[in-house]
């Protein structure tokens, strides 16, 4: 397990399960679960659902250590993009990720992260030379 400070994670997830994308309590079971497990303490997740008409919704879990968006578009593809960010040390967001792909029934998943407040963040993300 890759454990880090903090940092945001962008996903694009395809060919989900478009039964679980159009259910507003099973997208919010998920994201609620997701920021839970990126070390949010229990009571203190906020939850904000919009369900579009006649597909597709938004949806966003937020607390003091961690927030999980999702927009979908169940027309392309099954799609949906997620954005997770987290502000505690010890969490694994990659296991946090691959927890959200299952949930929704994602066949592909393509995603960017970024690393926050260590030396590896700032090579990680190309910033900076090496100074001689």
């Amino acid at each position: 397990m890759e454990t880090v400070p903090g940092g945001r994670w962008v996903a694009e997830i395809y060919g989900c399960d478009v039964d679980i994308l159009e259910d507003p309590k099973m997208v919010e079971a998920a994201l609620v679960d997701a920021v839970m497990r990126l070390g949010a303490p229990k009571g203190s997740a906020q939850s904000v659902v919009y369900k579009f008409h006649p597909q597709g919704l938004s949806a966003a879990v937020i607390s003091p250590v961690a927030a999980v968006m999702i927009h979908t578009w169940p027309e392309d593809n099954a799609s949906a993009t997620l954005d997770l960010y987290f502000y505690r040390d010890g969490v694994d967001p990659e296991e946090v990720l691959k927890g959200l792909t299952r949930a929704f029934g994602a066949k592909e998943e393509s995603a960017f992260r970024y690393w926050r407040g260590t030396e590896h963040a700032i090579k990680r993300r190309g910033f900076g030379a090496e100074k001689p």
